[in-house]
């Protein structure tokens, strides 16, 4: 797992990543540790997502576009390589690059971004609440807010 400051390219640690978005990412977790979560019921489903060279481009934008959940985003990386980018503090982007055996929980209402840079991954996907993982992108929300104003 790489971690940085996108604009400065700035190496994080996990801890200020934490820190600064709130974000859980851990790094080398074996795959029972994570079904534990699961069984343990601290997520009440999961399911596996393939990202292939066959995936089509329009529903790898629809990742790439910022947006936020209103439950968090919880993945571990069984194959490839992923790149989320999230919000920090200052509202700054934050680049975590994830691989096989990463763990990565994206708090809910977290802007980010998700891109596979070589159209090949395959990760978990944990739920708390399914429903709660329709996308909401900034732009619309913006346009929702400015409506509320009038």
């Amino acid at each position: 797992m790489k971690v940085y400051e996108l604009e400065s390219l700035k190496m994080l640690t996990n801890a200020d990543l934490k820190r600064e978005a709130g974000v859980v990412a851990i790094e080398d977790i074996d795959l029972r540790e994570v079904m534990n979560l699961v069984s343990s019921g601290q997520y009440a489903s999961f399911d596996e997502v393939v990202i292939t060279k066959q995936t089509p481009d329009d529903l790898l934008e629809k990742f790439s576009k910022e947006h936020l959940h209103e439950d968090d985003e919880v993945r571990y990386i069984l194959s490839g390589y992923s790149i989320f980018d999230v919000r920090g503090s200052e509202d700054q982007w934050i680049r975590i690059e994830v691989s096989e055996k990463d763990f990565i929980s994206v708090p809910a209402r977290l802007y980010h971004r998700f891109f596979v840079p070589s159209k090949e991954t395959k990760a978990l996907r944990l739920f708390s609440d399914k429903e709660g993982w329709v996308p909401i992108y900034r732009e619309t929300a913006g346009i929702v807010a400015e409506a509320e104003m009038v």
